[in-house]
């Protein structure tokens, strides 16, 4: 793999031909490999049982015949999917187990560290996915070549090749927060906001509470000028939580004005003395309606205890209560 220019600032990843085709192999054999260990893990625990062979090996065939009698015509599953159909089978401890083998197997592989570090860090697992998703990065920025500017050059999401560095990246800061390291998660962040300022994967979200953690409440401010016209709750109300925060009460409610007339749910969510979930909520197979409830009461439940511990917060609250109380 290497990163190319492809003009004017822009990059792309590429394999090599002689390189694409060994990943194929890698990924077959890997693939298969991992498959035998899991057959061999439940025969071995099986056997300790006392159980008889014949019975156990039926088993097996019936247990595990989609994985083993797969249409031959097709690609063999890859070593991301292999660990998700494990876990849905077997749970937890044995999908790390084979995620775990499947790094051992391809250790200058940075997707296998991040397979590695995307299923720890969905079972929080913290502590492994930073180790992984570290080990995921170095072998990654082995590919950069010394004339890639990180202030100027661009990794455009739009370019397929480029979305498992950008994936692996935001998936890096995500467990930097994780483990309660905000500067390096910030850090992180903001690289990928340089290199893929479109930021397909809303890595500008997660940064408006990052700050609130590191205090640095002009770098909310900047990112909100930024997006000006964004529909993420962080980023609307991103600029009325850090003026509170400097305690510019007047420019806090000025950027209130503002925020409540694009999402008015989130505004009317703040001013709430409850925050009872919404009914019916996660019935949606389809993910948050932008300027739902559910995106207002999601809101409140991250960044609630922000606006609830600050004084001109507070009293930004209850002035937008009162003058709502008044026009009723």
């Amino acid at each position: 793999m290497k990163l190319v220019h492809v003009g004017q600032n822009e990059w792309m990843f590429e394999d090599d031909v002689s390189d694409k085709s060994a990943d194929n192999r890698s990924n077959a054999l890997g693939a298969g490999r991992a498959l035998n260990l899991k057959i061999k893990a439940f025969v071995d625990a099986e056997v300790k049982r006392g159980r008889d062979i014949n019975d156990i090996m039926n088993e097996v065939m019936t247990k595990f015949q989609h994985e083993i009698v797969q249409d031959f015509d097709e690609q063999p599953p890859t070593s991301f999917q292999v660990i998700q159909m494990t876990l849905e089978k077997e749970g937890y401890e044995v999908a790390r187990d084979i995620a775990q083998f499947l790094v051992l197997e391809n250790m200058n592989d940075p997707d296998a560290y991040f397979n590695l570090a995307f299923l720890c860090e969905q079972h929080d697992d913290s502590f492994l996915a930073l180790l992984s998703s570290r080990e995921c990065m170095r072998l990654y920025l082995e590919y950069f070549p010394k004339n890639f500017n990180w202030q100027k050059s661009k990794l455009p999401w739009g370019i397929m090749e480029n979305r498992p560095f950008l994936r692996a990246l935001f998936q890096l800061a995500n467990v930097y927060a994780d483990n309660m390291s905000f500067d390096e998660a910030c850090e992180q962040g903001e690289r990928l906001l340089q290199v893929c300022p479109n930021d397909n994967l809303g890595m500008r979200e997660a940064l408006i509470e990052w700050y609130m953690f590191t205090e640095e409440y002009q770098k909310i401010i900047r990112i909100c000028d930024n997006y000006p016209e964004d529909m993420l709750a962080n980023i609307a109300f991103g600029k009325v939580l850090a003026y509170c925060y400097q305690d510019k009460l007047d420019k806090a409610e000025k950027e209130w004005d503002i925020a409540k007339d694009n999402l008015p749910e989130v505004a009317h969510e703040i001013l709430k003395k409850r925050h009872p979930r919404p009914r019916g909520m996660g019935i949606n197979s389809y993910g948050i309606e932008i300027g739902g409830k559910e995106q207002a009461y999601l809101y409140w439940q991250d960044m609630g205890d922000w606006w609830e511990e600050n004084t001109t917060a507070q009293t930004l609250i209850e002035k937008k209560r009162a003058e709502k109380k008044k026009k009723k």
